[in-house]
């Protein structure tokens, strides 16, 4: 089954383009499931990073300036947000057509349970789309890489564009 990576500077529009896809796909009637990540924002600053199951809308805290846990940058990793990303992607891997996966980045990592959730979802004969931190280092990153069937590296030029290469990697 296919793996497709996608990965590109922060901001450029990743997630963007995977909500896309997950939109198209559900309009084709795919069960499509999983997490992504976006950023919070206050007064037009960004205060941390939240996951949203693509199947209820719900949403998990990622990592915010206040709190506890472990630190990356000015953010502090909620590891209980991390277990409700773990909790869906087990619920995709168990019950959908393709499973999407926003991110696999360092905040995420931060959480065992979801490194060995993404482990998991290696194992498994279905399609994903994931989103890679591009400078990300770890074994379960490579795994992917190695395993992908399709990366894209999303930039102004591309982003338009990238909703239909993913669909039709996807037929």
């Amino acid at each position: 089954m296919p793996i497709l990576v996608v990965t590109g500077d922060p901001g450029v529009g990743k997630t963007t383009v995977v909500m896309h896809v997950a939109e198209v796909l559900k309009q084709r009637g795919l069960k499509v499931r999983g997490v992504v990540s976006r950023e919070v924002r206050r007064n037009n600053t960004r205060v941390g990073f939240e996951f949203i199951d693509l199947a209820t809308n719900e949403t998990a805290t990622l990592a915010s300036t206040t709190g506890s846990g472990p630190r990356i940058g000015k953010y502090l990793v909620d590891l209980e947000g991390c277990r409700f990303a773990v909790k869906v992607l087990k619920e995709a891997i168990e019950n959908s057509d393709i499973i999407i996966c926003d991110e696999l980045g360092p905040m995420e990592f931060k959480s065992e349970e979801f490194v060995e959730c993404v482990g998991m979802m290696l194992n498994i004969n279905k399609p994903i789309i994931t989103v890679i931190h591009r400078r990300l280092e770890h074994p379960a990153i490579d795994l992917f890489r190695n395993k992908a069937s399709f990366m894209i590296n999303i930039d102004i030029q591309n982003r338009n564009k990238a909703p239909d290469l993913l669909l039709d990697r996807l037929r």
